[in-house]
């Protein structure tokens, strides 16, 4: 047999490099040629850097090359194995993580519609209900529980209603728990929801605008209280002054009020000492309070003006 040389050359196995001869065998088939395995301590060691013309060890001239492919192929194929099942198990952790994250509620989503309370017939609107008003309603001050929350939403008394309606409130991401008590007592602005009580806000402040009779009762209320003398129409004027100016820095404040209702969450502008309790009345009344309240200003703002119209042309 022919002497023969070796190469170097480098396979990936087991995710690093290692060191592996090829041996280049003669055309003449191999006959009586015994298989030998060393004891792995006995085997002799591989130079980290061999120069390029070094030859073989001898006694791997005796090793089966079949034997080496099947060596390589068994790690290549554990290593496949390895990734393969490396990656079974960040699949499974993915989707074990998909599972147990919770739902996050989007307050801008609508929930549902109702039809309005106040609305007659021949004209009933619907409404729409987001998300973020339901966790208002759960929420403090009020504390709904399913039984009040239902009848706001329409929903039909049935012998599952409760546990249909915390279903559904689950899959939106909010917590309805079972056997709640309200927390406030049921008025009439219980069974608005923001959309419905903010339409009433907008009528009534329209209506204030329009009917409310601030020269009648700016003529009736100067008439009767004050005698028309240069010292009581100045001091009167005063008073009106006053007035108007404590009204304003009111109103100023409520114009500035961004309690969330329906379907914003406007960033807050005032201090959170006085935005909580504007907040609070706000929830109390489903965003009817402070428009109302701001249209009570407007009715009484145009009185005094009248009034102060009618001092000056005595």
């Amino acid at each position: 047999m022919e002497k023969v040389t070796s190469g170097r050359e480098y396979v990936m196995i087991a995710g690093r490099p290692q060191e592996v001869f090829v041996q280049h065998i003669a055309q003449q088939p191999l006959q009586h040629h015994h298989q030998t395995t060393m004891a792995p301590e006995q085997q002799p060691m591989i130079p980290e850097s061999p120069s390029d013309g070094e030859m073989s060890n001898p006694s791997s001239e005796q090793s089966n090359v079949a034997e080496q492919c099947g060596v390589i192929r068994k790690a290549v194929s554990s290593r496949q194995k390895s990734a393969t099942s490396g990656s079974s198990c960040s699949l499974s952790s993915q989707l074990v993580h998909h599972v147990q994250a919770p739902h996050t509620a989007n307050f801008l989503e609508v929930f549902c519609s109702v039809p309005g309370r106040l609305s007659l017939l021949s004209s009933a609107a619907k409404y729409k209900v987001t998300v973020g008003e339901i966790n208002r309603r759960l929420s403090p001050p009020e504390c709904l529980n399913a039984s009040v929350l239902g009848g706001i939403l329409r929903r039909a008394k049935s012998k599952d209603g409760g546990k249909s309606l915390r279903d559904q409130l689950k899959r939106v991401g909010l917590q309805l728990p079972a056997g709640r008590r309200k927390a406030t007592n049921v008025n009439s602005l219980t069974a608005l929801v923001e959309f419905e009580a903010m339409h009433l806000a907008k009528d009534f402040n329209a209506v204030c605008e329009s009917e409310f009779p601030a020269r009648a009762v700016a003529e009736y209320l100067t008439r009767t209280n004050c005698s028309m003398e240069p010292v009581d129409v100045q001091r009167r004027k005063n008073m009106i002054l006053a007035t108007k100016a404590m009204l304003g820095e009111l109103k100023e404040l409520l114009s500035n009020d961004r309690s969330p209702l329906c379907s914003s969450r406007p960033p807050p502008v005032l201090e959170p000492s006085i935005q909580s309790r504007l907040t609070h009345f706000s929830m109390v009344t489903h965003g009817f309070g402070s428009p109302a309240v701001m249209a009570a200003i407007n009715a009484i703002m145009n009185w005094l003006n009248e009034s102060i119209k009618l001092l000056d042309s005595k």
